[in-house]
């Protein structure tokens, strides 16, 4: 008879569930997200007693009448069963409980915490009696023997340690958990158990199988497999006779073996794949194995064992049997299925088949090896990471963040009757109101920007988007019948989604559908600056630990698409946690193993800039990444203590954590200098070039002092600053280093020749030279440019010196101006737009006073001191080369007086006869002639006479 599986049905609200049975086995206890804990008559039982004892329950535990639950006030809290009334507390920790297991020949449980340690209570509570607290990570599960001489802990740090109960010492200690920061995080929970009668195995998972340990020599001495098996094995557990063995894995497929000769008696696929949380045999013995997933769903498995269930062992396609040989089993096969005939003898080819290539092959196995193990299968692979949201929390919690960067929060709260409203925080209450709205659609992704709040649902799949920009219209796009948004990413100027078609959607804040492009793997998350979408993806199937993924940076200019894909990388055996973008618009990622990088377009290559974990106290304390800024050079993080993402209240504090490149031995001067060195010129860093020069002059300074001279020349080298030059040259000459002054002397030579010979060989390639977000330019002077001065720096300087101010606008006294006269020269040919200065350009705005001072430096109509002084300051610098810049200003303002005089005493006559001829006595008379004060007037007239 093969083992059945009844139909799921609700048990909890989405999120860990745990199950047990009661001693006498007629009843059912599960406990949830929820905070309820269930009792059961049967899978069929439509009205269970519910009991609620707080806001989760991780949880439950069946023992001499009494129910344990582990609540969410970090405590194992005692029930009496079945009246469920209070009865103790048996012992408190200061994380959350994990799990709570005991067996029935014990009189003791066995309890673990995310605080890193278990113990082991007495039913009474008190003082524990063994307390295990040599994990450096959150503690899983636990199993004790029967006999309470070993006791078993699964921890996050990726260990499992057996210790021995009487010595209060580790006997054995096996790497195969997979490491994990929070219990809540951990999909496989490595449940391991003892054999119940005598105590003489300790089964655990590993990866695709479960491994069969001796207790007396800790050796292994059997595996427990399948070919079906397609992941990771997250717990295990023995029958109440321990003749069977039960193994669930991370995709709730449940496999069921036989101990004694390792045969697999059936394998049950999971309806909706959900990973199986808890499992609890029936200790009846009938074979009923009761289990729950992480969606709060029960199920349960009958005739899991019995002896009919090794007649269909011959169903080699869904059973795995010993391994024969291909060419014997194939030609069996054809004489069977050729062999027609009605007498008896016709079946001893099939008999024949089973002794001799079963019985036969598995007797010469087990005499050919102490442990009957089977053939290693083949390796296995993680699971693909799923698509997620940067800076949101999980989908299953009650109060949850959909958004938090530097633009705001999003925050999404569900009621216990179900309905959800959505609240959106802005830092800069200037940028925008909050905003309250409801949450009909059950939104369950949300990206802010400057411009626009995006929020998509899956089911069904619509995305609504309201603009900040204006009247803060809303409007929504939904998806076709089949395709599904997995996640969104919101930008100033684009609002992209991403959708199980592998389709990334492209939107305008407004709402015009922009662009649809394919990607070449399952999308897995995105991000946004500017016009500039990132998407990430998988671009081939997991590794044995590691996730491969790549990234598309797509930018928009107009009608313009430019595109790039780049490898994305993670630490080992890490998954991705976060993506965004710096302040100046560098692609930044951070994985679960805490180290953020920052993608350099113009090298090209992912740099390390900051480990989150060294920052942290615990093991199991994480960084929930808000933004980066590269202006300041610090990284916005939440401290989650024990978690992987902070609690909505009471609102956490957003701290900075500095910027810095993991270059070796940081302890040191000399490479506390070169990080700043290397970090400012790789970083848009709001940096002094004056404090960039000092960094390096001091680095030069410990070469010289170290009597390095070649590495001191080698950094002036690397450096190419023509200003720092003659300072190092100054410092190596007052140190006594003669050679090295001469040699920095005639470093200056050297690059002129050099620059010549590397703007001919050198040819820069172009990437997404979009003006918007990428500056990737070909100029000769990127060439040679300083390492520790970034080009940036350098550009925003020559904007601000050579910046175009717009030319004043001529005044009228009289009326206005006639805007139909036509100039004579208004058809004259101008200079290049692309080449004009302020000067040009000035004259190319008024062609008939340029026609008519033909002296420079003779003011432009009402123009001001400060306006002429900057067209005419390079005139100036030539005519009078040996003033300063104070000296220069001072002859500067006694000159402009000088010719303003000498205009205004000119403009009594010659400008006002030439308007009266142009006019012909029909327009009244302008002069552009500055004015002047009663006092000066009269001053003027009285040195006349």
């Amino acid at each position: 008879m093969k083992i059945d599986s009844k139909p799921l049905r609700y048990a909890h609200a989405e999120g860990h569930t745990d199950v047990c049975y009661s001693e006498n086995g007629q009843n059912i206890i599960t406990c949830g997200n929820d905070g309820d804990v269930r009792i059961w008559v049967d899978i069929d039982d439509d009205d269970p007693n519910s009991h609620c004892v707080g806001e989760s329950a991780v949880s439950v535990c069946y023992k001499e009448k009494r129910l344990y639950v582990a609540t969410d006030n970090h405590a194992v809290q005692a029930y009496t069963y079945p009246a469920f009334d209070k009865d103790g507390i048996v012992t408190r920790f200061t994380a959350s409980v994990t799990q709570i297991k005991s067996t029935n020949k014990i009189e003791a449980l066995g309890c673990t915490s995310e605080n890193m340690e278990a113990k082991i209570c007495s039913l009474e509570g008190g003082a524990p009696l063994f307390v295990m607290k040599e994990h450096t990570g959150p503690v899983l599960s636990i199993a004790i023997c029967p006999h309470m001489k070993y006791a078993s802990t699964a921890c996050g740090d990726g260990k499992l340690r057996v210790w021995d109960i009487d010595t209060q010492k580790i006997v054995k200690e096996i790497s195969c958990v997979p490491k994990i920061n929070t219990f809540y995080a951990a999909k496989v929970l490595c449940r391991m158990d003892f054999e119940p009668t005598e105590g003489k195995y300790l089964a655990y998972p590993n990866n695709r199988e479960i491994i069969l340990l001796d207790c007396e020599s800790w050796g292994q001495r059997m595996a427990f497999t399948h070919n079906l098996i397609k992941c990771a094995i997250s717990q295990c557990v023995f029958s109440p006779c321990g003749e069977y063995l039960a193994g669930s894995t991370v995709a709730g497929q449940i496999a069921v073996w036989e101990t004694g000769s390792g045969t697999c008696t059936g394998i049950i696929e999971h309806p909706t794949s959900h990973n199986v949380s808890a499992m609890a045999w029936n200790p009846k013995g009938n074979g009923v194995l009761a289990y729950c997933d992480v969606a709060g769903q029960l199920g349960m498995l009958v005739n899991c064992y019995g002896k009919d269930s090794s007649k269909f062992g011959a169903d080699s396609e869904d059973i795995e049997m010993v391994e024969r040989d291909n060419d014997d089993g194939d030609v069996v096969d054809d004489l069977i299925e050729n062999y027609e005939s009605d007498d008896d003898n016709a079946i001893s080819l099939e008999k024949i088949k089973n002794e001799t290539l079963g019985i036969t092959k598995e007797r010469e196995q087990d005499e050919s090896r102490p442990a009957s193990r089977r053939d290693t299968p083949a390796p296995a692979t993680v699971p693909p990471q799923p698509p997620f949201q940067p800076s949101a929390t999980p989908v299953h919690l009650e109060h949850r963040y959909m958004c938090w960067n530097d633009i705001g929060i999003v925050r999404c709260h569900t009621q216990e009757n179900g309905e959800s409203t959505i609240d959106v925080e802005f830092h800069d209450t200037n940028l925008h109101h909050g905003i309250h709205l409801n949450n009909y659609l059950n939104h369950t992704m949300a990206s802010l920007s400057s411009t626009v709040v995006a929020l998509a649902c899956e089911t069904p799949s619509k995305l609504v988007c309201i603009s900040l920009v204006g009247s803060s219209k809303e409007w929504s796009a939904s998806m076709p019948d089949t395709e599904e948004i997995l996640c969104i990413a919101a930008a100033s100027g684009l609002v992209a989604c991403g959708t199980n078609a592998r389709l990334l959607r492209l939107f305008t804040p407004l709402g015009t559908q922009r662009q649809v492009i394919s990607l070449a793997g399952p999308v897995v998350t995105l991000g946004g600056f500017n016009t500039t979408v990132f998407a990430v993806y998988h671009s081939t199937d997991p590794g044995l630990s590691d996730q491969h993924l790549a990234m598309d940076i797509i930018a928009i200019n107009g009608r313009q698409v430019r595109s790039k894909t780049v490898a994305l990388p993670l630490s080992p055996s890490s998954r991705l946690t976060w993506l965004g973008a710096t302040d100046a618009g560098a692609v930044t990622a951070c994985d679960s193993a805490g180290t953020l990088r920052l993608y350099d377009v113009a090298s090209a290559l992912w740099m390390p800039l900051c480990d989150t974990h060294a920052h942290a106290r615990g093991a199991s304390d994480t960084w929930f990444i808000v933004s980066v800024s590269e202006t300041t050079q610090k990284v916005r993080a939440i401290l989650c203590r024990g978690a992987s993402f902070p609690a909505t209240v009471p609102k956490p504090i957003v701290s900075e954590l500095p910027i810095q490149i993991p270059l070796c031995e940081l302890d040191t001067e000399k490479s506390q200098y070169e990080e700043q060195l290397v970090r400012w010129a790789h970083t848009t860093a709001d940096v002094d070039v004056k404090t960039a020069r000092e960094t390096a002059l001091k680095l030069f300074a410990l070469a010289c002092r170290s009597e390095i001279e070649q590495r001191a020349l080698e950094l002036m080298e690397l450096l190419k600053d023509d200003r720092l030059l003659p300072l190092a040259a100054k410092y190596a000459s007052r140190l006594g280093r003669v050679h090295l002054a001469d040699k920095l002397t005639n470093l200056a030579e050297t690059w002129e020749k050099d620059d010549k010979l590397n703007v001919a060989q050198n040819s820069h390639f172009t990437e997404l030279d979009t003006q918007e977000t990428y500056d990737v330019t070909n100029a000769e002077e990127d060439l040679n440019a300083s390492l520790i001065i970034p080009q940036k720096v350098k550009e925003k300087k020559l904007e601000a010196e050579t910046s175009l101010k717009p030319v004043p606008i001529k005044s009228s006294p009289g009326r206005a101006r006639n805007i139909f006269k036509k100039q004579a020269s208004s058809t004259k040919n101008g200079p290049s737009p692309l080449s004009l200065t302020e000067r040009t350009l000035v004259e190319v705005h008024n062609p008939a006073d340029a026609s008519e001072n033909d002296d420079p430096l003779t003011p432009i109509g009402s123009e001001t001191f400060v306006d002429w002084f900057t067209r005419n300051k390079s005139v100036l610098e030539t005519q009078n080369p040996g003033l300063g810049p104070s000296e220069l200003t001072r002859h500067g303002i006694k000159l402009f007086k000088t010719v303003q005089g000498k205009n205004a005493a000119s403009s009594e006559n010659g400008p006002k006869r030439k308007l009266d001829e142009d006019s012909n006595g029909t327009d009244p008379v302008v002069s552009n002639a500055p004015k002047q004060s009663k006092l000066s007037s009269f001053a003027f007239q009285k040195k006349d006479k």
